[in-house]
C-alpha cells in the first residue's frame, strides 16, 4: 500500500508539470494581445490639432516671411523631406491668396500663436495687414499624418522622419518651460519708435481754422485717453495734415500697444480714429501752433526746469 501511495503522488506531480513550450507560447500570445490592445487604444486616441489657419496675409508676403513670424510662437513641424510645414494657398490664377496653414511640432504653440498674433498686424505699424489666426480644422491631417501616408514611407523615409523628430525634440528642449519668458523672447520685435502711437482722423483742417482753441482741446482729449493706458511724455498735433494726425509718445512699448488696441476704431468728433504704432520717426507736417505744448506738457517742462536749477 505504501508503494501504491507513492506511485499515486508521483502521477499527480507529473500531471501538474507544465510543458515549457506551452508556457512560452502562452506568454507570447499574451504579449501579442497586449500589443494589439495598446495599438488599438493608440489608434482610437483623439488626434491632436497642431495647426493654425491664417487669413488676410499680404499677398506679396513670402513663405520665408510667414515662417519667420510664426516660428516665434513655437517650433514649426517638418515634412519627411525636412522642409517646414507651411502651406500657402493660391487663387484661381495660381497667385498667393493671403491664406496659409502652419503646422507646429507641439499643440501648445497653436494657442500661443492665436493669443499673440490674432488681430495683430502681419507687418508692424501697418494696420491694414491685421491677420486672422485660428485653429485649423482637422482635414489637413488626412493628407499628412494618415495611415495611408505612413504605409507608403520606405525605410529611408522612415529613418529621415526619425531624424527630423529627434531634431525637433532637440530644438524643443532649448525652449523655456516658463510661458512668460517664451512670450517675451518671441514677441514681435520692437524699436524705439514703437513707443509712438499715430492717430489719424482726429480732426479736419476746417475745424482747426474755425476754432483757435481746437488744437489744445484735441490734444487734451487725446492725452486724457492715452493716460488711461500709461505714462504719456508728449502729444503732437500735425495741423498741416489733412488726415487729422496726432502722435502720442509713451514711456513704455506696452503702453503704446495697449493704447492702439483700446482706441483704434473708436469714434471721435464724428470720425473713426485709426491708430497704429510708428515704425520709424514720425514725419508729418505741422506749424508752430501744432507743436504748442498743452497744459500737462508745460507743467512737466517747468517741473523739470526747476529740478535742474535746484
Amino acid at each position: 500500500m505504501h508503494t501504491q501511495a507513492n506511485y499515486g503522488n508521483a502521477a499527480d506531480s507529473e500531471e501538474q508539470v507544465i510543458d515549457p513550450r506551452v508556457d512560452k507560447k502562452r506568454k507570447k500570445d499574451a504579449a501579442a494581445a497586449a500589443n494589439a490592445s495598446n495599438k488599438k487604444a493608440k489608434n482610437n486616441k483623439a488626434p491632436e490639432n497642431r495647426a493654425v489657419y491664417v487669413t488676410n496675409i499680404p499677398r506679396d508676403a513670402t513663405k520665408d516671411e510667414i515662417e519667420e513670424l510664426f516660428k516665434r510662437f513655437g517650433i514649426i513641424d517638418q515634412s519627411t523631406e525636412g522642409t517646414s510645414r507651411v502651406k500657402l494657398y493660391a487663387d484661381e490664377n495660381g497667385d498667393f491668396n493671403g491664406e496659409a496653414l502652419i503646422v507646429y511640432f507641439k499643440k501648445d504653440s497653436v494657442a500661443m500663436a492665436i493669443t499673440l498674433q490674432d488681430d495683430y498686424p502681419f507687418r508692424l505699424g501697418d494696420d491694414s495687414t491685421k491677420v486672422k489666426v485660428q485653429e485649423a480644422d482637422m482635414s489637413y491631417k488626412k493628407h499628412t499624418d494618415g495611415q495611408v501616408v505612413k504605409e507608403k514611407l520606405v525605410r529611408k523615409d522612415k529613418k529621415a522622419t526619425e531624424r527630423h523628430r529627434a531634431e525637433m525634440n532637440r530644438k524643443l528642449a532649448e525652449w523655456s518651460d516658463d510661458d512668460e519668458i517664451v512670450k517675451e523672447t518671441y514677441a514681435a520685435p520692437k524699436n524705439k519708435w514703437n513707443k509712438f502711437a499715430i492717430i489719424k482722423g482726429a480732426f479736419t483742417l476746417k475745424e482747426l481754422e474755425e476754432d483757435d482753441a481746437a488744437i489744445l482741446d484735441i490734444k487734451g482729449d487725446m492725452r486724457e485717453a492715452a493716460e488711461e493706458c500709461g505714462d504719456v511724455t508728449k502729444v503732437v498735433l500735425f495741423d498741416k495734415e489733412p488726415e487729422g494726425i496726432l502722435t502720442v509718445r509713451f514711456r513704455q512699448f506696452e503702453q503704446a500697444e495697449a493704447f492702439v488696441k483700446k482706441v483704434h476704431g473708436r469714434g471721435y468728433s464724428g470720425q473713426k480714429l485709426q491708430v497704429t504704432l510708428a515704425e520709424d520717426r514720425p514725419k508729418f507736417k505741422k506749424s508752430v501752433k501744432g507743436d504748442a505744448s498743452d497744459s500737462e506738457e508745460e507743467a512737466e517742462r517747468l517741473e523739470n526746469l526747476v529740478a535742474v536749477t535746484e
